[in-house]
């Protein structure tokens, strides 16, 4: 029987991995050694090491001198008894596609900087298996927030604000908002619903001055392959909701914006005793600050940011036909445009989008427009998370732009 630490449930529920799938391969004595024979000795290491000091593996244990082992030892004898492995078995492949920034932001909330050193390979990335192996041994819930994290990083926002934001409250809305308030408000959300299926808290803790909560639910129906057998069922559907610690803003990431938005206003109606409505935090760019931005990037000013790619309209050419001027390699644009004797009071009503390098990624900018205002929309899936801050802060405090993700350019539509 192999053992499955913590539970099935936080293995299949929580990180959504199919423990079925993985053990038949993992029962397979061929199978085991090939894994443990892809592991980089730092991870066989921490697997040996905290196997001994947390005596968690009785038949590790047995050798009492385990200091000093050479990384073929370790592995000799890990492979002696790889059955009962498991759960670092299913970590190596919880590991695939999982963003570093995401590991070593949850790692640096709970372990120290020096030991975070300690991972860091000769390339300045960090060897994100064996920091999951770590965290899992300090608290399996650290895996959650990684998987919870790396949603974050993955996904784009958008951002709401309180309409009319009431008085603040004496209680801190930090302080208000609690897993119990959450379960309480999610069932008043079933009951009202009433369609059969529960919205689950799947996570909610404190972050860099952000309260995030973490809610699933079921959304479309759909089907899949198992064996030869067919399921039928739902998929899950993630609502990730980023709360300001006063409660009177929250970044939403949804598939259902209205739905989302309900939840997020009955939670912080509670909290301040009154009906509330978050609403769309898209602020509308003034023409003459949008103009000042491409000025500026066109001619190369600005350190920051590399501008290599410009999509306009010519007002020579019908109004659908669109040229695109790009350099590659990639470098500043601003004398191919001065060769085309583009200026900015020329082509900025003109410009659909641009393209430009922003810390080592390409950053796709697009403009939509007014008669009066300018909405600029990009593609926020390029970057990270804090990548994402870093250039909504450049564009807000160089520019005095508002830039909203991408994601969201099809979806202003459907909130009411």
């Amino acid at each position: 029987m192999v053992n499955l630490y913590p539970s099935r449930e936080f293995w299949e529920s929580s990180l959504e991995m199919p423990v079925d799938h993985w053990l038949p391969s993992f029962q397979d004595e061929e199978i085991r050694k090939n894994w443990l024979n892809s592991l980089s000795g730092r991870q066989l290491n921490v697997i040996f090491q905290y196997s001994f000091t947390h005596k968690q593996n009785g038949q590790l244990f047995e050798f009492q001198k385990h200091d000093d082992i050479s990384v073929q030892e370790q592995r000799k004898i890990l492979i002696g008894c790889s059955d009962s492995l498991f759960s670092y078995y299913l970590l190596s492949h919880f590991n695939h596609s999982k963003l570093e920034s995401a590991v070593v932001e949850v790692a640096r909330s709970v372990l120290t900087e020096e030991l975070i050193t300690n991972f860091l390979c000769k390339n300045n990335k960090h060897d994100k298996k064996s920091l999951i192996f770590v965290l899992f041994h300090s608290d399996p819930e650290l895996i959650k927030c990684v998987y919870h994290f790396d949603k974050v990083q993955k996904r784009g926002f958008s951002s709401f604000a309180l309409q009319n934001s009431p008085r603040q409250m004496k209680t801190p809305f930090k302080n208000f908002i609690s897993k119990e308030v959450t379960y309480r408000l999610l069932k008043e959300y079933d009951a009202e619903k009433d369609d059969g299926f529960e919205t689950q808290l799947q996570g909610f803790f404190y972050h860099q001055n952000r309260i995030y909560v973490f809610i699933r639910r079921a959304s479309d129906k759909d089907l899949l392959f198992n064996s030869n057998r067919i399921i039928h069922g739902y998929r899950p559907s993630w609502i990730i909701l980023d709360f300001s610690l006063h409660g009177n803003q929250v970044n939403l990431c949804a598939k259902n914006f209205n739905e989302s938005l309900k939840i997020a206003n009955s939670i912080v109606s509670n909290y301040f005793e009154c009906e509330c409505l978050f609403i769309d935090m898209q602020d509308q760019n003034c023409t003459l600050l949008v103009a000042t931005f491409l000025k500026s990037s066109i001619e190369g000013t600005d350190p920051n940011i590399c501008l290599f790619e410009v999509k306009f309209r010519s007002t020579q050419l019908k109004k659908d036909t669109y040229l695109v001027v790009v350099t590659n390699p990639v470098n500043s644009i601003a004398r191919e445009l001065q060769m085309l004797k583009l200026t900015i009071e020329q082509d900025n009503s003109l410009v659909e989008s641009i393209r430009i390098v922003f810390q080592e990624k390409k950053v796709t900018l697009f403009f939509k427009r007014n008669q009066h205002y300018t909405t600029i929309y990009y593609s926020e899936h390029i970057l990270n998370k804090n990548e994402r801050e870093d250039f909504k802060s450049l564009m807000k405090e160089t520019y005095g732009l508002t830039i909203l993700p991408k994601a969201s350019c099809c979806r202003y539509s459907e909130i009411s």
